[in-house]
């Protein structure tokens, strides 16, 4: 399951994740320890649940429960706070569960059972990784992606670079290309390297991965789990996976590892 955690204590959310993982398997969590750095990350994904604490600074765990379910309707939002007198205001807002600190796995147990949108299999996780650090690689269900071109691959890559952002033929050939002997024939390979990509991607069932329109091409954000983009984020696994230079074996995302090692 995707699943964000927002408290502003960071071994709450810890012991939520740890015990999310013994009742219900490995699962995606996102960090978030206020309803600013909550909403920044709701508005780049989707979430199955979001679990809230209610007293944080700033606005609180209600108002953040109403910011997500306008930006994300069907995610379920649950409360998990150390006082009870919250719990009507919380089922005005048609949460699907509210549990008080310390959370037992019974009740954790029974609010996963019971949730108002439940989570389905398809739902529940994406189908495909893409590895920044180190070797650029696709994995789709776990597996390499084989690629007939290499410089498909290396689109693909420019692509997800570009966190969701479009890029014209001009921009991805000056990137891509680099030792260039016309335009026009940069434009006539490039359409031959989306069209090789196309087809890879179709035969893995991920067409809705990519984004083509008016000449210009970019990457679906919500088909994707991507260790450079949980980096950004600072998700809880995020920091183990930077592992490696930044898409090491293109030469054109060489200066990005300066910035990325500042980014923090």
């Amino acid at each position: 399951m995707n699943i964000l955690i927002v408290d502003d204590e960071p071994f709450q959310r810890e012991e939520l994740k740890e015990a999310l993982d013994r009742i219900a398997g490995k699962n995606v969590c996102f960090f978030a320890d206020s309803y600013d750095s909550a909403m920044k990350v709701v508005s780049k994904n989707r979430f199955d649940i979001a679990f809230l604490d209610i007293q944080m600074p700033g606005k609180n765990g209600l108002s953040l429960a109403q910011s997500i379910k306008k930006e994300s309707p069907r995610t379920n939002i649950v409360i998990v706070t150390a006082y009870s007198q919250y719990a009507l205001e919380a089922l005005k807002l048609f949460v699907s569960g509210y549990l008080l600190k310390p959370v037992i796995d019974s009740d954790l147990q029974e609010v996963l059972s019971n949730l108002r949108n439940p989570v389905t299999p398809d739902t529940a996780q994406k189908k495909v990784f893409v590895k920044c650090f180190g070797l650029f690689d696709v994995f789709i269900d776990n597996k390499p992606m084989k690629f007939k071109r290499k410089k498909e691959k290396e689109v693909l890559a420019y692509l997800i670079f570009l966190k969701g952002a479009s890029a014209n033929r001009g921009e991805v050939c000056s990137t891509i290309f680099e030792e260039s002997s016309s335009p026009e024939k940069d434009f006539s390979y490039l359409k031959t390297v989306m069209s090789a990509l196309k087809t890879d991607l179709q035969k893995y069932n991920i067409s809705d991965m990519l984004i083509h329109s008016n000449n210009s091409y970019s990457i679906n954000l919500d088909t994707v789990d991507c260790d450079y983009y949980n980096y950004l984020l600072g998700r809880a696994d995020g920091f183990h996976q930077y592992n490696g230079e930044f898409m090491s074996q293109y030469s054109w995302a060489e200066p990005f590892n300066f910035e990325l090692e500042n980014y923090k």
